[in-house]
């Protein structure tokens, strides 16, 4: 009998993640609006594009929960109730920690799923919790597993912890770092993310300084549970969330559909040690600090920090943009305005109703001068459709890290 399994929940900056989510297999997806969003240096969704987000994932049966995360202030509050009136009928959930905001939440008849920034690591704060009419906690991400089979078993509401992607290493992402170098506080989703640059260290006594060489002492490696992911679910883990909200479609498109086929596994009970370094391997392409299990497996942990920059095997070269889809032909016209394309070259194209199509480029023609380097324009065969004004990149190896 296959057994249940848990939802899986991605994340969305704007429509073309959006729709990249939903193509690879998500079950729900999380966004913010312009404001109240942990996540402020995203593009994030107006009203209007929030309808329509709604609209979308309704069509494909597929649940929108909405992230207002942030510490809200006394002068905001009509703001914040006006917005959550607005959004009552649109969304499945709203994820919160701030009372104001939860009790904005009951009054407008909206779930309620409680951030990880509340810290909920024990029963008796999941029940409190519970008792304010949450129906999920998204637990502090300082849990070990075995702690989360307990919570499971004794809070009596569901339990949705974060599966894969960047990690702050302040606890539970409640840092104000950020705030005291630049007045940018990250519990209002402004966070300048020094913590992930190269620090001095600087003797007590004052008889020196020196510099910490390769070692990123607070830049947290990204979290990635594959490796150990069927005894996470084995755990009976309702929801598994991949963080990401301020990264890109082939992003979300990526490590969605990885972890998509990792839970079907699972539920087959073909989850085994080759799949697992298949995925891992995929979930490399794409950008990441390294991977690091967290908490999970205990603490302290060791690997926890020591990376700069993305590690990904693979990055993205702008070619330009589609001037045109041709159906019939099933080739898209693409106006190149920086790198060519040759014949066998992995491609990608990324727009807000495209999703993310990712192929290898194949019966291309120059619409020019073929001398010219690049062409101007190309047509090029595909096998999915895409939009004008769609993003076109080629996918090469990456041959030194990047820096974010």
């Amino acid at each position: 009998m296959p057994r249940k399994k848990p939802e899986l929940l991605s994340p969305a900056s704007d429509a073309t993640c959006l729709k990249a989510a939903l193509d690879a297999g998500c079950d729900a997806v999380y966004v913010g609006l312009k404001d109240f969003s942990m996540r402020s240096a995203a593009a994030n969704f107006s009203q209007p594009a929030l309808r329509r987000a709604s609209a979308l994932c309704r069509s494909r049966g597929v649940r929108l929960y909405l992230a207002v995360n942030t510490q809200v202030y006394q002068q905001e509050l009509r703001r914040l109730d006006a917005r959550l009136a607005a959004v009552a009928g649109l969304v499945d959930a709203v994820i919160c920690w701030d009372p104001a905001v939860i009790e904005a939440c009951r009054r407008h008849g909206i779930a309620i799923h409680i951030s990880t920034q509340a810290s909920v690591a024990n029963a008796a704060a999941a029940r409190f919790y519970r008792g304010l009419g949450a129906t999920r906690i998204v637990p502090a991400r300082e849990c070990t597993l075995p702690e989360l089979r307990r919570l499971r078993r004794q809070a009596g509401i569901e339990i949705e912890v974060f599966a894969h992607g960047a990690m702050c290493v302040s606890v539970s992402g409640r840092c104000y770092l950020s705030q005291d170098s630049y007045g940018k506080s990250g519990n209002r989703g402004e966070c300048r993310q020094n913590c992930r640059r190269p620090f001095r260290a600087i003797c007590s006594d004052g008889e020196g300084d020196y510099e910490v060489e390769d070692h990123y002492l607070f830049s947290a490696k990204d979290l990635c549970t594959l490796p150990f992911l069927d005894q996470l679910l084995d755990a009976g883990i309702d929801a598994l969330k991949i963080e990401g909200r301020n990264r890109p479609a082939d992003y979300v498109a990526c490590i969605t559909s990885s972890y998509r086929r990792a839970i079907d596994a699972w539920a087959r009970g073909a989850l085994d040690q080759e799949l697992k370094a298949a995925l891992m391997e995929e979930c490399r392409t794409v950008f990441n600090r390294d991977f690091s299990s967290g908490f999970f497996l205990g603490r302290p942990i060791s690997d926890f920090t020591d990376t700069d920059g993305s590690k990904s095997t693979e990055q993205k070269e702008r070619v330009g943009k589609v001037i045109n889809y041709y159906r019939k032909a099933g080739a898209a016209h693409i106006w190149v305005q920086n790198y060519t394309i040759h014949e066998g070259d992995q491609i990608l194209i990324m727009g807000p109703t495209t999703g993310v199509v990712k192929q290898v480029a194949g019966n291309i023609r120059c619409e020019n001068d073929p001398a010219r380097n690049p062409p101007q324009t190309i047509t090029i065969a595909l096998d999915t459709a895409v939009r004008a004004n769609d993003e076109v990149y080629r996918l090469v190896a990456r041959t030194t890290p990047a820096r974010q």
